[in-house]
Parts: C-alpha cells; structure tokens; sequence
C-alpha cells in the first residue's frame, strides 16, 4: 500500500519554506536559516566531490594496472594452452605406441602360428606384417600404417598400392642413427592436400628370424632305412627336421614402423580449448577491471562518507532511519517532526499533530520535556535530558527511555528541542531476567557442590551392591534386587549429571521403545511405597500401541519424576491413574498420570516448569523442568492442569515418528 504524503510550511525568520516529507526527514525538523545552514553544507559536499581529482586514479596508472593484468592473463592463458597441447600430443604418441605394438606383436604371433602348422616353407615375415597392417586399417582415425627400410622403401603398407614406392624418410638421417643406439618414438606433424594435418611417428621395427628351410635330399637307401626303423620310434622323433637358413648370415637390414594419424578430431578440440581460454581470460580480465572499478568506487564512497560525517548531528540523527521515536519543536514550540515509531506507540498519526503544541496531544510525562520557556533555552546550548518515563497506552505498560536534546546553529542561536523516545520495555524485562538468572546461577553452582558431594556415596553404595550381588546364586531374588539396586544408583548418578548440565544440549539416543512396558516397570518400582501409604494405583494402557522412538533412560526419568510428585501429593491416599493411549491423529501417544491430591494453586500454577520452582517443604524444583527439556528433545509437549483440593494431571504428548532422528 502506498503512503500518502502532504506538502506543508514551515515559518522561519526570513519567511515560509516549503518542504516535502518524502525528499527528506531534516527538512520536517530543521526550521529557518538552519536549513538554509544544510543546503550550504549540502553543496559544498558536492563541490569538493567535483574538486578532489584524487578520486579518479591517474590514468597511467590505470593503464599500468591494466597492462599489467592483460599480462597475467595472457601469459596465464598461453601456459593453459600450451599444456594441453602436450597432453593431447602425449595421447596421439601413446596411441601410435600401440598401435605399433599392435604391427610387432601381431605379425610374430602370426609367424609362429605358421611354425607350428608343420608346414616344409612358411611364408616371408614381411607378409605376416601386411596381414598384420591390413586388420588396422579399420580405424577411423589411421591415416596409414607402413614398413620401411633404412633406404625410405616401403615394404608394408595400408594402401598396396604404394608398396614398393621409395619416397623421404620423416626424420633426419642423424635421427635414424641416434634410434639406431637408442630405440625411441619420433614424430613429426605435417600437412596433406586432402586429409589435412597428419600426425606421423616412427619407431625402429626388428623382423623375426630366421626363416624354416626343408632339410637336404639323402640317397634312396638312407632314406628306405629311416622309414623302416621309424616304425619302432617316438611319433615325436618321426617330424623331419628344419634347418636355418643360409640369409640368416647375411647383413642385416634396418627396418622402421611408421604411423600415420588424422587430426582433424585434434585440431577441433584444441580449436574449443582456444575459445574455451579466451573467454575464460577475457571473463577474468573483466573481473579485474571490475574489481579496479569497484576500488575506486569505494575510494569515492569513503570520502564521500567522511564528509557527510561532517554535517551537524541533528541532521544526521533525522536522515538516518532510527528506530526509536523522533519528536521536533521549532523555535515557536510547535511540532515540525512526528515519525512513524511515535505514531505506533502513542497511536496518533503525523497529520494530526504537526504545528500543534506537545500538551495538546502528547500524554503529560512526555509534553514536560517541552515545557521549559523557550526564552531561557535560546540560551543554552546542546542541553541534553534524559529520564525513564513510564506509561499505560492502550492497554499496555511502556517503560520508555527519553532523551531531550537542544538544538542551535553554528551561531549558537536556539533552532528548537528534539525528543528521543526508545522502547525499553523489553530490555527492562531481560534485565529482570538476568538478575533471576545470576539467583539461578547461584543456586546451580550450589547445587553442583551438592551433587559432588551426593556422587561418592553412591559410588559406595554401587560398590557394597556389586559386592552383594556376587554373594548370592544366579537368578536368585536378591541377586536380582541388589541388579536392581545398582541400576537405580546408576539412574541416580544420571539424574545428578543431567541437574548439573541443564543448561546444555543433550544427545538422545533414540530407539523404538514399547512404553506399556516401561510404564509397567516404573508403576512396579513405586507400588510398594504406595501400598504403604494407601494409595490405589490403577494402570490403563490402549492395546496395539505403535512402539515410540524415544532415549529409555529419559523417558523412564520423566515418568519416575511425576509419579514420585503424585505420591508425595496424597499423603493421606488417594488414586494415581495411569493411562497410555493413542492420539486422535494417531501421529503419537498421550500419557495421562492423575492424583487426587491437594493440587495446585493458580499462582503457583505457571511457574511449575521454571527451574527450582517448587511448592514443596523439601523440593528441589528441578525435576519438571528437567522433565520439560527432556519432553521437548524428544520433540513432544507436557502440560500440567491442576485445581486446589481436587489433583493434578499431567499430561505427555510423544510422537511415534520423528522428522530427525538426531538430536
């Protein structure tokens, strides 16, 4: 919804002056040549904006730092660039690696498969290799595989036709020589007409010696002789034997494997890192002129800053939003200024109070801080007042703190009166609860020297149990009661460090828990005590109950808790009523535990659950706000109702599943 504003004049000692309330609270307020003082300040501030070359950096300067930058950056983007050249170079060289591996791998597979055929002749090694070539040729990105000699001769080639053909060997002779005592991978890149760039690398390739011959033709008789006796022997021994071939002694020739690679693929990556870094450069050149821009901008804002820090106080307290009530007199004791914290407290609106007197429409305690004559203010000077007032509007109790500020110009001539008005009312009632929370605090450490004291008897007392039970045979009853004895005092010592860290999160250990069980543990562990003291205890639980995700211990602690106050409330007997049901939504449980004791009273009645509180002689008012906090870690609630004279019930509310399961 939008506001409404209204135009009005303010009188001043050199005639009327008409100001907006939407252009800016300090015309509202300040009346006459004051206001005339803030205009001369206003354009004096922008004047020295307009004089103080020092804001704008030099523009060398500039140009130094941006130089500089687009330096980095370039140098940074080329570094990028540069490496992920050779990453995708040592990739193209390790693919060529292999499939050169391939070609030498293959072909001596497949020499000695013709080997152990038992063939007389196999065929040259040179064919292996082209057998070898011409599976590779299947790839999209080969450009060729072939088998050279020292001499630049192809022997193998993906492309027969080329077999044969001596054309200029990729590297320098000197390179061969130095492969030759050194076999590694060379490369070059170079360009073709029709396929483009082409990655070749070229490695020194051994051929597989020597090459099966026939054995030598003997005469008739030597040979009808072995067949006659090579019916008697191994059919192992019976395979004619080979013989090496005479080549073997020759010269050996030097051979070289060279792979052909497209890099068309290449070329189109390495074309996206180039744009990729560019934008990213340029992306982080802006930044930096960004951030170049940005300092000089803050540069400007700080001067700018530190002179408005110039202007008078009063101006800057009315063109500052503050959150506490603004109420302006001028020099006629007329109200020139009515904001918006004081409409909401007084419930007046602006319109209705402005160029009116403050006793006319402000309660009596805040219209005295305008009633001094304004005759004797002229003659001080910054007179500040302050005092806590205290009123009852609409219903309500405000404690409120004024502040009374006198106003003068640079002359020293009386301008008017402001007065500040801030809510306190809520930190006089932190500060009524801090001091109960010092009392508490008090108590705590008090209590803490208490527990210190209570924990060595128990250590004890868990002792001589430990001892007890060990005395008497297994599944006996009291070996049973001494288990039990010893899980109290265990309970017991829980309780005291739960008293002494009340203050802290605590950690649950949550588990589906079947609480008709664990109330019937706890109605068991109290039904002696109130045997003897005539106390009827009637225990209700609604069959089929979803198991609860709830810490034992806890829960258990609570439920002892109240039913122990039961018992303490009918010392005369009574009935305690305990009754386990579902919700109405069925999203949790409800515990009911009544007595028909004294009750509590009204008064005492809300402060039940606040630590330390407690009705009885002997109490120590811990036990239902310990009970509350361990009820609302569980994500649950306990409400306590009670009448004088008829009992008390209290009544718990758990939820059978929980949003989170750690607490």
């Amino acid at each position: 919804m939008s506001k409404k504003y209204t135009r009005y004049s303010i009188p001043t000692t050199n005639g009327t002056l008409d100001t907006d309330p939407e252009e800016g609270k300090a015309q509202e307020l300040l009346p006459g040549s004051f206001f005339a003082n803030r205009l001369g300040m206003r354009s004096r501030f922008w004047k020295t904006m307009r004089t103080r070359s020092f804001l704008f950096s030099s523009p060398w300067l500039l140009a130094a730092a941006a130089g500089l930058l687009i330096v980095i950056v370039v140098t940074f983007a080329f570094h990028n660039l540069r490496l992920e050249e050779r990453l995708m170079t040592d990739a193209m060289l390790q693919k060529a690696a292999t499939l050169m591996r391939v070609v030498h791998s293959g072909a001596r597979s497949s020499h000695f498969n013709d080997l152990r055929k038992d063939h007389w002749s196999v065929s040259p090694w040179t064919d292996h290799v082209q057998r070898v070539i011409d599976h590779l040729g299947e790839d999209p990105e080969l450009y060729f595989v072939s088998l050279i000699d020292e001499k630049g001769k192809i022997i193998a080639h993906s492309n027969h036709a080329r077999i044969g053909v001596v054309e200029a060997l990729p590297v320098q002779t000197e390179q061969l020589q130095f492969m030759d005592k050194q076999p590694r991978l060379n490369h070059r890149i170079h360009s073709t007409a029709d396929s483009g760039r082409i990655f070749e690398a070229i490695r020194p390739f051994t051929p597989f010696f020597p090459t099966l011959t026939p054995p030598p033709i003997r005469p008739m008789w030597e040979r009808r002789q072995d067949s006659i006796g090579a019916w008697f022997q191994d059919p192992e021994s019976r395979r004619p034997p080979f013989h090496r071939s005479p080549k073997m002694s020759s010269a050996r020739v030097q051979y070289y494997v060279v792979v052909g690679l497209e890099m068309k693929e290449f070329d189109r990556t390495l074309a996206r890192l180039r744009m990729q870094i560019f934008m990213l450069s340029l992306a982080m050149l802006l930044v930096g002129l960004g951030g170049w821009f940005s300092l000089l901008t803050v540069q400007g804002f700080r001067i700018s800053q530190k002179t408005l820090n110039d202007v008078q106080a009063f101006t800057s307290l009315l063109i500052t939003k503050l959150p506490v009530g603004i109420i302006a007199v001028d020099t006629s004791g007329r109200i020139a200024t009515w904001n918006g914290a004081v409409s909401q407290l007084i419930g007046i609106e602006k319109e209705v109070v402005l160029r009116k007197h403050p006793k006319e429409v402000l309660p009596v305690q805040l219209a005295t801080f305008f009633s001094t004559d304004a005759t004797i203010s002229r003659d001080q000077t910054d007179i500040q007042t302050e005092n806590n007032v205290r009123l009852f509007l609409n219903n309500r109790r405000y404690e409120l703190l004024c502040h009374v500020l006198t106003i003068t110009d640079s002359e020293q001539k009386y301008m008017g009166k402001v007065l500040l008005i801030s809510d306190v009312t809520e930190i006089k009632s932190l500060e009524q609860r801090m001091r109960e929370s010092e009392r508490l605090a008090a108590i705590g450490r008090m209590a803490g020297g208490v527990a210190h004291e209570v924990r060595n008897p128990l250590s004890s007392i868990k002792g001589l149990a430990l001892l007890l039970k060990n005395k008497f045979p297994v599944g006996s009853k009291e070996q049973n009661t001494a288990d039990l004895l010893i899980q109290e005092t265990e309970r017991m010592n829980r309780t005291i460090t739960e008293m002494l860290s009340f203050t802290r999160p605590s950690t649950l250990r949550l588990a589906p828990v079947n609480l008709a069980a664990l109330l019937e543990k706890s109605v068991d562990l109290i039904r002696t005590e109130a045997t003897d003291n005539h106390i009827v205890v009637h225990l209700d639980v609604q069959p089929e109950l979803p198991p609860v995700p709830v810490d034992t211990d806890r829960i258990q602690q609570v439920v002892m808790n109240v039913l122990l106050n039961a018992l303490q409330a009918m010392e005369d007997g009574g009935v305690l009523t305990v009754r386990l049901v579902s919700t109405d939504d069925h999203r949790g449980v409800e515990l009911r535990i009544s007595d028909t004791g004294a009750g509590v009273s009204s008064d005492s009645l809300p402060q039940v659950f606040y630590p330390y509180f407690t009705t009885k002689p002997n109490g120590t008012g811990i036990g239902l706000a310990i009970s509350q906090k361990i009820i609302a870690d569980h994500g649950g609630t306990i409400d306590l109702e009670s009448e004088p004279g008829t009992g008390t019930t209290v009544t718990i509310h758990l939820p059978v599943s929980r949003s989170n399961s750690t607490i």
